[in-house]
């Protein structure tokens, strides 16, 4: 594993959100996975994770996420770290528009041949005042 092949894993990552294919995000997280996100609380299995995100999507129209100033490091060829500034922009059925600016971290690990995310951190970043 590469560092652009990490990016590109990041970049797939996102682009399942894109499309509010919750499926396809599902299949790059490791079932032992911990997640620190926006909400207040620790998800402690993919399970749960999924079962936050199919809610979260379900009154979504439209979803835009992104990273910049990624950076990726790749160590022994089995563990990847991915840290990036993140902009995500909801829009929901009904037209409202919600859009957060955070910080990315993604941990990568090569379980049973492919790479899984078995860690996430997501955090807002604060607002200006």
């Amino acid at each position: 594993m590469s560092a652009q092949e990490l990016q590109t894993l990041a970049q797939q990552f996102c682009d399942a959100f894109n499309r509010l294919d919750v499926p396809a995000a599902a299949e790059m997280l490791s079932d032992d996975l911990e997640v620190f996100d926006h909400v207040p609380y620790r998800f402690d299995n993919k399970k749960q994770f999924v079962e936050f995100l199919q809610g979260a999507v379900q009154n979504l129209a439209s979803s835009n996420f992104g990273f910049r100033q990624l950076s990726a490091r790749v160590f022994h060829d089995n563990t990847g770290i991915v840290n990036a500034y993140d902009t995500f922009t909801g829009v929901t059925k009904d037209g409202k528009v919600q859009t957060i600016h955070g910080r990315t971290t993604l941990v990568f690990v090569k379980q049973g041949g492919q790479w899984k995310i078995v860690s996430a951190h997501f955090s807002p970043l604060p607002h200006a005042t």
